[in-house]
């Protein structure tokens, strides 16, 4: 530290402006819609806050007419259970002291996501060292798509910053072998888990690195271990155990989510590469594996456990980490951590060349002026993604077409090939939507051996809607026996810029 950062003042103002700088770009342009990344998933936990919100106002509140309400309701019982909604329900709280404003949710997972540095800094200090834990530290704050990520209304940014609280009391347990890190960990580690359950895979794998290190048959014996691994554990258990066999509604929790028969395809692993490339980009995935084996030895271990992880994870939801860039989220800390490593080596390596002197400082100057460059460039290239694209209109375009198709009692259920699940026309319009399949959908069934007669389901759906909306012709058009029913056997109700609506309830004569 002294050789680069000449003093603790020097990295402690370096840390002041980064998590200055982190926060403020992403509170930058803060109330606008949540459309700009995974729309459909940030859509989902809203529609899922809102009906919260809505059951815990009084019957009579002002500004709220009954159908809104039962609506609302409707819709969030209706979404599909998926994992716990925490950050849904503290959403819906905090609307009851502000009003619903989605920017609420932006709010808590910028701040999950730039507070969880301050111990991702820690755990990188304790691998690899404080400059290394620096160049940790900038690229888990700056990576452009990790900035835009962290500002979504889903669960994911919670996720990681309880991996990395989990990790980071993980590392220290197994650095001081003390209860009380125990505690801190399996409590840390079991709140991630419960989150998202996915959150299993890095955290599990690095502590078997762990247990490793310290040697297999002492770890068996060890009772901290096994208290480790049952707090860890305990919560998503109890929860996942309650609804599967208690409530149930868990049943449809781990449908469309294995499948191994595309481990033997090239293109599954070059999908699963252009993902990667498209987070953190290729070279800096490539040099955080290198770094890996440049760190210390327990270290380098928990490093391979948590890239284990990573590994498990994506090999298991194998469709999803090649269709869900957000499924790749996991991957910045761990890349992060590991550059970190790789970065230290470096520094090391650069004070042993110029050690003291001038040219130790033009050095170290040098070293700065990069870290500052290349950070400032990251933010420039947030920045111009945020202000190039303004979705506060689209709140108006759906709510024009809600009116459309009725409000109150008028209102009748709608099959839709509409953006994002039709959930833009259920939050926005206020209406009762299903999707009808698009091309993801069909081959997600095809994977898993489910055949469909569409056109059969289509007049099952159709029988029970009222009206059908398209907003997006290409998905219209990709199904041309579907579209050519349509066109002949029921008359267009109302077509505007951008929609197109049929109604179901009458049959062209």
């Amino acid at each position: 530290m002294t050789w680069f950062f000449g003093n603790r003042k020097s990295l402690f103002f370096a840390l002041v402006l980064a998590f200055f700088l982190a926060a403020g770009i992403r509170f930058y342009d803060l109330t606008d819609l949540p459309l700009d990344f995974a729309p459909t998933r940030q859509l989902f936990s809203a529609l899922k806050a809102r009906g919260m919100y809505y059951a815990m106002l009084p019957a009579n509140a002002p500004g709220v007419e009954a159908w809104q309400r039962e609506l609302a309701i409707q819709q969030w019982k209706a979404t599909q259970a998926i994992e716990p909604t925490v950050i849904e329900s503290l959403t819906a709280l905090s609307y009851l002291a502000f009003g619903e404003h989605l920017w609420i949710a932006r709010v808590y997972s910028s701040l999950f996501w730039v507070l969880a540095g301050v111990l991702l800094f820690q755990l990188a200090q304790e691998i690899s060292g404080p400059a290394g834990a620096l160049v940790s530290l900038l690229f888990y704050l700056f990576l452009p798509y990790g900035v835009i990520a962290s500002r979504s209304f889903q669960p994911d940014p919670l996720m990681i910053a309880l991996i990395i609280a989990g990790a980071w009391a993980s590392f220290r347990w197994a650095n001081t072998r003390q209860w009380k890190w125990v505690l801190v960990a399996g409590i840390l580690n079991g709140l991630a888990i419960f989150v998202k359950n996915v959150a299993v895979f890095p955290l599990a794998l690095a502590l078997v690195m762990l247990v490793l290190e310290a040697g297999l048959v002492r770890s068996i014996k060890d009772r901290q271990t096994w208290a480790l691994a049952a707090l860890s554990i305990l919560p998503t258990a109890a929860y996942t155990l309650y609804g599967l066999f208690g409530s149930g509604f868990l049943g449809q929790q781990f449908a469309f989510r294995f499948f191994p028969q595309l481990w033997s395809q090239a293109a599954f692993y070059l999908r699963w590469k252009n993902q990667i490339d498209g987070v953190t980009g290729f070279g800096a995935f490539a040099a955080a594996v290198a770094g890996v084996f440049v760190t210390r030895r327990r270290g380098m271990l928990f490093l391979i456990g948590l890239w284990l992880g990573y590994f498990a994870y994506g090999m298991t939801f194998a469709y999803h980490i090649t269709t869900h860039d957000y499924y790749q989220l996991m991957l910045i800390p761990i890349v992060a951590l590991s550059l970190g490593s790789l970065a230290e080596t470096l520094f090391e390596k650069a004070a042993q060349i110029s050690p003291v002197g001038l040219e130790m400082i033009i050095t170290r100057v040098s070293l700065a002026a990069m870290l500052l460059l290349v950070t400032a460039l990251q933010l420039w290239n947030v920045r111009v993604e945020l202000v190039r694209d303004d979705w506060r209109p689209d709140a108006a375009f759906w709510a024009d077409l809600g009116t459309h198709l009725g409000t109150g009692s008028q209102r009748g259920p709608v099959l839709a090939i509409a953006q994002d699940y039709g959930y833009r026309l259920a939050y926005w319009g206020w209406q009762q939507v299903d999707s009808w399949y698009d091309s993801g959908d069909l081959e997600l069934r095809s994977l898993d051996g489910r055949q469909i007669d569409l056109m059969q389901r289509f007049q099952e759906q159709a029988a029970r809607k009222k009206y059908l909306v398209v907003t997006q012709f290409n998905k219209f058009d990709q199904q041309p026996a579907i579209k050519d029913l349509v066109i002949k056997t029921y008359p267009v109700f109302a077509k505007g810029d951008g929609y197109l609506i049929f109604d179901l309830t009458q049959a062209i004569k």
